[in-house]
């Protein structure tokens, strides 16, 4: 199992880049999210998720690399392919349309129009990814975003995913939440704060 590699990158394309390492060119699938946020040049770590796939009636097998700057990334990806009619493809496709923190905000906060934003994507099976993450996104942190600088919606979904792993319904929570949020409208207050008034206003 290949975790990460950390090479030269020696060359760039639409879908993929090729890292050098001890002598190997190794051909990694990124999102175009990764592509935008790396070097023209130098030495790169991706973590790497890999993943095989055999053709039953040939038997031929493909190996294939999808490369991250970041674990939670990847771990977002491995989570959108578990949902059943999400390809490698689908989800890579997912992972280029938006950083991996407003992807995560997006399903926490059920909010289907970036997922069927997606090619191959339509309002069933944006239902069934968020049906079947919010739970699971919910128990987790939100991911770092590297580059990334936190938006109204992002201090919501942090604060609700911190409210729903304490044990609290998910549509009591976010009613309280929407709540302290248009009484701050002039600024909005830091996670911690906005879950200390929600639960004060439960």
């Amino acid at each position: 199992m290949i975790d990460s590699l950390n090479g030269d990158l020696l060359d760039t394309s639409m879908d993929h880049v090729v890292l050098e390492c001890g002598g190997v060119g190794y051909l990694v699938q990124v999102p175009g999210t990764v592509l935008q946020a790396l070097p023209t040049s130098g030495r790169v770590r991706l973590f790497v998720h890999y993943a095989v796939s055999v053709d039953v009636r040939s038997g031929s097998s493909e190996h294939r690399l999808f490369g991250f700057l970041d674990r939670e990334d990847r771990q977002l990806f491995r989570r959108l392919i578990d949902v059943q009619g999400v390809s490698a493809t689908i989800g890579m496709s997912i992972m280029g349309a938006r950083s991996a923190q407003d992807i995560h905000t997006s399903i926490l906060l059920g909010d289907e129009s970036m997922l069927k934003g997606v090619k191959g994507i339509g309002p069933k099976l944006a239902q069934r990814i968020i049906s079947e993450l919010q739970g699971k996104l919910a128990a987790v942190p939100m991911p770092s975003g590297r580059g990334a600088v936190p938006g109204g919606n992002t201090l919501k979904a942090e604060a609700l995913s911190a409210l729903i792993s304490l044990g609290l319904d998910r549509m009591k929570a976010e009613r309280a939440l929407n709540a302290v949020l248009k009484e701050n409208e002039g600024g909005t207050p830091a996670v911690e704060e906005l879950i200390r008034l929600t639960l004060k206003n439960l």
